[in-house]
């Protein structure tokens, strides 16, 4: 009986894997996570003011855009990743800052999905499944 009990286990195991709700390709927690953007939207992204995304707990995120720090809601699950409302400060700073910031901003309000690539960048896609950013981890 406990041979049963055991393999019912492991097979229940392998089943909620499975049916598990963190996309495929993700990380298994985004909770912890920082990146920074190389490219949004086929641009390059600038070095100097980086546009940044966190995931802290309880379905919090925030960052920088470029100029002003934001924070939002995310959810992830099986059906990709939505980010909320964003909450940015309202600074102002140089025309191409603000040009990449308001790219990043729109961005984080089409994501629908993501997925990692092959070295582990952090790809942010649309409803089409279309790659508008891609960010590289942070150090925590």
């Amino acid at each position: 009986m406990t041979r049963i009990h055991g393999a019912f286990a492991i097979l229940l195991t392998l089943m909620l894997a499975a049916c598990s709700t963190t996309p495929a390709g993700t990380p298994e927690r985004l909770e912890g996570t920082a990146w920074r953007a190389t490219a949004i939207d086929k641009q390059p992204a600038s070095a100097s003011s980086p546009s940044t995304l966190r995931f802290f707990d309880r379905q919090l995120a925030g960052g920088s855009l470029a100029c002003n720090a934001y924070s939002t809601t995310y959810f992830a699950d099986a059906s990709g990743l939505r980010f909320g409302f964003l909450a940015p400060t309202r600074e102002t700073c140089a025309a191409a800052v603000m040009e990449q910031e308001a790219r990043f901003s729109a961005v984080l309000a089409a994501t629908r999905g993501l997925r990692l690539d092959d070295q582990g960048a952090l790809l942010l896609l649309d409803a089409e499944g279309g790659t508008r950013a891609r960010l590289v981890p942070m150090a925590p």
